[in-house]
């Protein structure tokens, strides 16, 4: 059993109001978002990178959010358990509604699959080339706590490993449950787009 979730953490100001929590995507680890960070320089800022609690590597700098516990079953309890206590301890430091969490690929899926499930209302929430976990599932998709929270969701039009319309569909299921949702799409492949950088760190910083 894993305790907590490891994380790094770089402050901009001992005296931050602000916390942006971003999410690694497959193979990632608490390293891969800083350049995000460094695209946005954001003042007054606290950044969290958790790092994912299952290696997929032979060196230790490979991680997954998930694995696969037969086929087509993917274990999301102990996950789920991670992050629920990494946010509560979170929101005893900040405002929540001062938190936004962004996410790339497996880590957007953990913005849309849960962290549009905290019982918080939050800052904003950024998924970026993600994907749902059951896309065809009639399921409610967003706590209400999250009814107003700005949910942006963004793909590069060329993505080859997550295709756009992933992305197209969580947008269409969370809008049409009344969500405060927009879409982004670019010109790219699976990385994070010059445009959504942008666009992230006008909502963070309105």
């Amino acid at each position: 059993m894993i305790e907590k979730l490891k994380y790094d953490l770089i402050e901009s100001d001992k005296f931050s109001e602000k916390a942006v929590v971003a999410i690694h995507g497959w193979q990632g680890n608490c390293k891969s978002m800083v350049p995000i960070m460094q695209s946005m320089k954001i003042q007054n800022s606290c950044w969290y990178f958790p790092q994912a609690p299952y290696s997929v590597g032979k060196n230790g700098d490979a991680w997954s959010w998930s694995y696969e516990i037969s086929d087509g079953v993917w274990e999301i309890d102990e996950p789920k358990r991670l992050l629920e206590d990494f946010f509560s301890e979170l929101f005893t430091m900040f405002t929540s509604k001062n938190v936004y969490v962004i996410g790339f690929s497996q880590g957007g899926l953990v913005c849309l699959d849960f962290v549009l499930f905290l019982d918080q209302s939050l800052g904003g929430v950024f998924p970026i080339a993600g994907f749902l976990r059951q896309p065809k599932e009639k399921i409610k998709r967003f706590h209400a706590s999250q009814k107003k929270t700005p949910i942006l969701i963004s793909h590069g039009k060329n993505d080859e490993q997550v295709p756009a319309r992933a992305s197209e569909n969580a947008y269409q299921l969370l809008k049409k449950q009344g969500a405060n949702v927009e879409l982004l799409l670019y010109n790219g492949k699976h990385k994070i787009g010059v445009e959504s950088i942008r666009k992230i760190k006008e909502i963070i910083l309105s």
